[in-house]
């Protein structure tokens, strides 16, 4: 195995199965801290890591165009997940992954419409529209939709708007990435990207929840264990891991992440808060991998 093709396989395991935990870890984290300043805190301690990383690896200074770069994506990326840290106030974590199992059309129509990349071809429309209809029979199996302690079923609504949203900025946030090639220092370049995202982060929790009039000794030791996953695992090992794949796979490929991690993390609900795995959850899993083929493979050549 080439290492090229062993470090292909590692990063796409690692936004696969350490994103697909990152929605119950954010469950677990907005128990005690707001949603805006736990993304706050999980990015301001991944850029540090970072930090400390590309500056024992001595990487060279960005170049004004990946600083600025670096600066743009960093922003929309972390503040699409920002969002999605919000939404699970309302709807549960499964689906939150749910609706963002979306993001491979997004990729897709985003990239054509606003990017002027290739049309996507019928057999990219097929595997998407397939894999995403398992997603589909996952949300109609999800019995905890809403929040019942809202008392009000308009914070779903709500939700899914945000989780659009959040789609949206993500994809976008991926394509601009795309344009930096030959990156010399990819380390430094996340980590750029991190603190934009903590400065991002951290002006809507200023603005929201007025985080210096909360009581951070009530925080409980979970969410800062969660907090701390998130911001070593889910930031540093597999944020790195997909701005790598961002930069040197085709985009429709890397978002099926989104395809897998709903099934990820509908199986920690199930796990770690006794969700029931039905047969309409299997039949939707077979869905995924089936859409999942048929997006990863690849056409015959001729003679």
């Amino acid at each position: 195995m080439s290492s090229y093709r062993a470090k292909l396989i590692f990063c796409f395991a690692c936004i696969y199965i350490i994103w697909g935990s990152t929605y119950l870890a954010i469950l677990y984290g907005i128990e005690t801290i707001p949603p805006w300043a736990l993304s706050a805190i999980r990015f301001f301690i991944a850029a540090v890591i970072m930090w400390g990383i590309s500056f024992f690896k001595k990487e060279q200074p960005l170049t004004p165009v990946e600083r600025k770069n670096a600066i743009i994506t960093g922003a929309l990326l972390i503040l699409a997940n920002g969002l999605v840290c919000v939404v699970e106030q309302w709807v549960s974590s499964s689906l939150a992954a749910v609706v963002i199992g979306a993001m491979p059309i997004w990729m897709m129509l985003v990239g054509w419409v606003g990017f002027k990349m290739e049309a996507p071809s019928a057999l990219k429309w097929i595997g998407a529209v397939i894999g995403l209809s398992g997603v589909i029979l996952i949300a109609l199996g999800d019995p905890g939709a809403t929040d019942t302690s809202s008392g009000s079923s308009s914070y779903f609504y709500l939700s899914i708007f945000l989780l659009i949203i959040s789609n949206l900025t993500w994809a976008t946030g991926t394509l601009i990435q795309r344009r930096i090639i030959n990156l010399k220092s990819p380390l430094l370049f996340s980590r750029t990207q991190m603190f934009s995202g903590f400065i991002a982060t951290l002006i809507f929790s200023l603005a929201l929840e007025s985080p210096w009039q909360k009581d951070w000794t009530q925080v409980s030791a979970v969410s800062w264990w969660a907090t701390l996953y998130l911001a070593t695992f889910g930031s540093v090992v597999a944020y790195t891991a997909y701005g790598w794949l961002a930069r040197n796979v085709e985009p429709h490929k890397i978002s099926t992440y989104a395809l897998v991690n709903p099934v990820i993390a509908v199986f920690l609900g199930w796990f770690y808060k006794n969700e029931k795995i039905s047969g309409q959850f299997l039949s939707a899993t077979i869905l995924i991998l089936v859409g999942l083929y048929i997006l990863f493979r690849k056409k015959p050549i001729r003679p």
